[in-house]
């Protein structure tokens, strides 16, 4: 059975509705015809150059993604920048792209459920819950299986996101913590929830130099497993999710990509 780019598109919608997403945000479709006929489909977290390439050479007419490839306001599409080259190559290739990021963040499955259960937490809960939509919200909250030390915690992070490092910010990692709250990607903005719901600890990406100082004068620990690490595991959760949907659709995941960042 083949599908249009909007049916895709509307699939996804269903999982991760756009209405839940944050006002400054861009989800839903971004590029293409809504009625070209699609088969093949690549998940990715990001709508890099490799992804790009990646869905051209197996065949894809669109692109699943977590993050936006059109965010901030476009003036102009050309070749001579890293944008509008990519979005050229997208366009010529007849590549549609939609998008599910904050959306994803709060549906039930999406980002923060992800990642909840890779660190096994029990009675989770959203930390800013959707009204009137059950499980549906940013951030998670729940609770460890048993309680551990803060340096422990973070060593479970890195088994659970298959890392070699995180940003701990503690004045005391021997503190036992029980209660977790995360956000996937940058969630310092749902931190003070975390704080008012008595989270022992707090799970997220990106934090500044001024964000880690007040935690620390606060007595709240973090542990920054940083923004792709916490995020990538989407693409392929997206490819399952829509395989379910029909069988014969072409879906693959692009798991090529790379974290920016190193550690030397």
């Amino acid at each position: 059975m083949g599908y249009t780019v909007r049916e895709i598109a509307n699939r996804i919608e269903e999982w991760a509705d756009p209405s839940w997403a944050e006002s400054y945000d861009n989800c839903g479709l971004l590029i293409g015809h809504e009625d070209q006929q699609v088969d093949t489909v690549v998940t990715a977290l990001d709508v890099t150059e490799g992804a790009v390439d990646y869905a051209l050479s197996v065949g894809a007419q669109m692109i699943v993604s977590h993050h936006p490839v059109i965010f901030h306001p476009l003036k102009r599409i050309v070749d001579n920048g890293r944008e509008g080259a990519r979005l050229l190559k997208i366009i010529e290739g007849r590549l549609a792209v939609c998008a599910a990021h904050t959306s994803m963040d709060a549906a039930l499955g999406g980002t923060n459920d992800i990642a909840a259960e890779k660190l096994g937490l029990l009675s989770v809960r959203p930390l800013v819950p959707v009204p009137e939509e059950d499980g549906v919200g940013m951030g998670r909250i729940g609770n460890l299986p048993k309680s551990m030390t803060v340096t422990e915690f973070a060593e479970l992070v890195k088994r659970g996101f298959d890392i070699d490092h995180v940003r701990l910010i503690s004045r005391n990692p021997k503190e036992l913590v029980v209660s977790v709250a995360l956000c996937t990607g940058r969630g310092m903005s749902f931190f003070a929830e975390a704080v008012k719901q008595r989270a022992d600890v707090y799970l997220t990406g990106d934090v500044t130099y001024h964000e880690a100082e007040e935690a620390v004068v606060g007595g709240v620990s973090i542990v920054d497993a940083g923004h792709f690490a916490t995020e990538l595991p989407i693409a392929e959760a997206m490819a399952g999710y829509l395989q379910q949907q029909d069988e014969e659709l072409k879906v693959y995941p692009y798991t090529q990509a790379e974290d920016p960042f190193r550690v030397i």
